[in-house]
């Protein structure tokens, strides 16, 4: 096995064989005929280069069977390849820089490199060998917010051909058996990738062979292989990203970065006086880390709840281990609360009714409504345009009064990815994720959903403005939509009715007849089935809400969750007997509990 590298040394470039720490200088042309002169140079005394100049650097997508696995992607019948301009090539030890141009997370790809040692065009996959000199490190870097953010045109190029983003090498080893070898990929000090190359749709010598039937191959031209699992965000201030490929070498860079304002106005938003209107899971959780930030918290309520808030404050149990405690304001009635800057509707669904009758001694001329329900929200065609505009939802809004107490031009709404209880008086427990995509109705940008984003990255939590919120919801909604009901019926937790088969064809079927009512209604979604599916899996052991209202003999979300998709069914004429049945169950169960007075729990025989 040989390694061959390329250095600078007092402004001239020259080409060895490393050997140790020792280069051993040649002359002549590295891929056809080098010749040693005799002279070594410490790798120390030289600055490293990148070990060829490639015409061009052919990057793979989709090469992977664990990843594809992963991402529910569909084997690759050919290559899927794009390419690295010459521009971002960029070599060892040298630091990859932020664009000026772009804020947005730029990630590492740890990848093996094959480099072309002759002239080639479409040759067999068994006359491969006979092209490839040998095998670099390759870190595909990519500003990955670039990728999908027009959605008529990915833009491939654009996303991974920045200044310094095409780094490989420090050097060629030659006279291996790619087939052996394993990429890892080291950030910060932690091993972040580790995967095999025999787990390659299309291995080194098959690539080759399809690729040269595409576009002629030239000596020093590089084909990446592609990535697979764990290639991630470079986020921290200063980042040591190393790609190791033992018999290879190890290509090693630093990002420094100065990191971008996480708000999208520049600067923390002035103290803000916030009432969240039930202050149960998400909207106790939304109060506390408000309050913790410094915003002026107001929170109604009632009960136990309310008197434990008034004593002691709210505490925040995060699912790290650290607890908080906020102090704010309770109250019992909103004409206590004064007016506000944003009011947050915490409660559930079936409660908006009640709780909107005197919404308007909150309500200031520029107050937002944040709504955070689970499921579809009454005001989903307010402002929507097309052929159902401002139609009203029976289902979630019979009397009309919410349409009436609330101008739909105050709201803004959220999906909640969170998943938390109240486990006691005052007491909330967060059990995972800490993410609230926001959006106006209308789908604008405005500097209202700006700063509403910005209070919620000053309290700790991720959020970002979307421009089509209602495709967001019904992402979110589609889970809700089944994993409740089921839940609610079964007792079983969200990895239970996963990996129960039975229960799990049930929901994917309540999905798939969910998926083609949105589609009717010119909704899309980003994600498939499975993909859903196995997202709620990987929550765990978690009690859905539903389940935790049967529980505790709380009224159920039947309309918010699944009468309101019904309704949409019945409006675009849609077929819909899986969420029919279910939720014929779920109301019959929220009518018995009701009558009865009491919940419903399971627990160990005496």
């Amino acid at each position: 096995m040989t390694k061959w590298i390329r250095f600078e040394q007092g402004g001239k470039t020259g080409f060895g064989t490393l050997e140790g720490d020792s280069i051993a200088v040649h002359t002549g042309d590295m891929f056809a005929g080098a010749k040693p002169t005799g002279e070594t140079h410490k790798l120390s005394d030289v600055q490293v280069r990148t070990p060829c100049d490639p015409q061009k650097m052919i990057c793979l997508w989709n090469n992977f069977h664990q990843l594809a696995a992963k991402n529910d992607f569909k084997e690759p019948k050919e290559p899927l390849w794009f390419l690295k301009a010459p521009n971002s090539y960029w070599p060892a030890n040298r630091p990859i820089q932020r664009p000026a141009t772009y804020a947005g997370k730029i990630i590492y790809e740890g990848e093996l490199g094959v480099v072309i040692g002759k002239k080639c065009f479409n040759i067999s996959e068994a006359e491969a060998g006979d092209y490839i000199f040998g095998y670099t490190c390759v870190n595909d870097v990519t500003a990955v917010d670039l990728l999908r953010k027009d959605k008529s045109f990915e833009q491939w190029a654009r996303s991974k051909s920045f200044d310094t983003f095409g780094v490989f090498g420090p050097v060629i080893a030659t006279g291996l058996d790619p087939m052996k070898l394993s990429v890892k990929t080291i950030l910060n000090g932690k091993e972040r990738q580790n995967y095999p190359v025999a787990d390659m749709f299309f291995p080194p010598h098959k690539l080759v062979a399809a690729i040269s039937k595409d576009v002629t191959l030239m000596p020093g031209d590089i084909i990446a292989c592609g990535t697979s699992l764990g290639a991630g965000t470079m986020g921290e201030a200063h980042n040591v990203v190393d790609i190791v490929i033992d018999g290879v070498g190890s290509l090693g860079n630093v990002f420094d970065q100065v990191l971008p304002s996480p708000y999208l106005l520049g600067a923390p938003p002035k103290q803000k006086k916030i009432c969240v209107v039930g202050a149960g899971a998400i909207g106790g959780l939304l109060a506390a880390k408000f309050a913790l930030a410094g915003e002026d918290v107001t929170v109604i309520d009632q009960g136990a709840h309310l008197a434990a808030i008034q004593k002691n404050g709210l505490k925040l149990e995060w699912h790290d281990g650290k607890v908080f405690n906020a102090k704010m304001k309770a109250v019992n009635k909103a004409t206590e609360a004064g007016k506000q800057d944003i009011v947050v509707l915490a409660v559930k669904a079936h409660f908006l009714d009640q709780v909107v009758r005197d919404i308007d001694s909150l309500l200031g001329p520029d107050t937002i409504v944040l709504t955070v329900q689970n499921g579809l929200p009454w005001w989903y065609f307010q402002k929507l345009g097309g052929q159902y505009d401002n139609q009203r939802l029976q289902s979630l809004d019979p009397s009309g009064v919410l349409t009436k107490h609330i101008d739909p031009n105050r709201i803004i709404g959220c999906v909640v990815y969170p998943a938390a209880a109240a486990i006691a008086p005052g007491v909330i427990h967060h059990v995972e994720g800490d993410r609230f995509p926001i959006g106006e109705l209308d789908g604008k940008e405005t500097a209202r959903v700006k700063e509403l984003h910005d209070v919620f990255v000053k309290a700790g939590l991720r959020s970002m403005v979307l421009p089509d919120i209602r495709s967001e919801i019904w992402l979110k909604a589609w889970g809700n939509l089944s994993f409740n009901p089921i839940s609610a019926l079964t007792h079983a937790t969200l990895v239970d009715i996963c990996q129960f088969a039975e229960t799990r064809e049930l929901a994917a079927a309540m999905m798939k007849e969910a998926q083609d009512i949105a589609q009717k209604l010119g909704v899309t979604f980003r994600v498939s089935i499975e993909k859903r599916i196995a997202g709620a899996e990987a929550v765990g052991a978690h009690k859905t809400s539903m389940l935790q209202d049967v529980e505790a003999g709380r009224s159920l979300e039947t309309e918010a969750l699944i009468g309101s998709i019904l309704e949409m069914a019945k409006l675009t004429n849609t077929p819909a007997p899986a969420i029919s049945s279910v939720y014929a169950l779920v109301k019959l169960l929220n009518k018995v509990m009701l009558l009865e007075g009491g919940g419903v729990k399971v627990s160990k025989a005496a």
